[in-house]
């Protein structure tokens, strides 16, 4: 019963890494999917109507380098799309995977296809940054 568990947990957490993988800075981004079965992958236009938003913080010292804060003090963790980065100069700058800047600290960065409810914003269990977001395209491999 114990080896099961251990098996059945290790598989999950080899599973979970497969789709959550960290850059060299400890930005963790998820895999996106372009194609399915060669057919270039659609995905819905659409806006939610209370999307998670929070303030991008920093510190490249801390356990993940970027997260979102509430207005009322939460933190958010979030995983960004494959090839994002994050650097610090001196404070934290998002860059998209074709190293254009997206945002600096202190900006307003809302999630605009991510539902409140689809996680608990938390180290374990992290908002995607799925869909639409800073004007690319980013469907997230299940």
């Amino acid at each position: 019963m114990i080896a099961f568990r251990l098996a059945g947990s290790v598989a999950g957490v080899a599973m979970l890494m497969s789709l959550i993988a960290c850059t060299e800075n400890g930005l963790r981004t998820f895999r996106v999917l372009q194609s399915q079965g060669g057919i270039p992958v659609a995905y819905e236009a659409y806006g939610l109507v209370d999307p998670v938003k929070g303030t991008l913080h920093g510190d490249a010292a801390a356990r993940e380098p970027v997260w979102l804060e509430t207005a009322d003090g939460r933190h958010l963790s979030v995983v960004w799309p494959q090839g994002f980065r994050v650097r610090f100069e001196p404070t934290a700058v998002l860059y998209d995977e074709k190293e254009q800047w997206l945002a600096s600290a202190g900006r307003l960065i809302e999630l605009g296809q991510v539902r409140w409810d689809s996680a608990a914003g938390t180290f374990d269990d992290p908002y995607y940054a799925a869909g639409i977001l800073f004007a690319g395209c980013y469907p997230r491999a299940k």
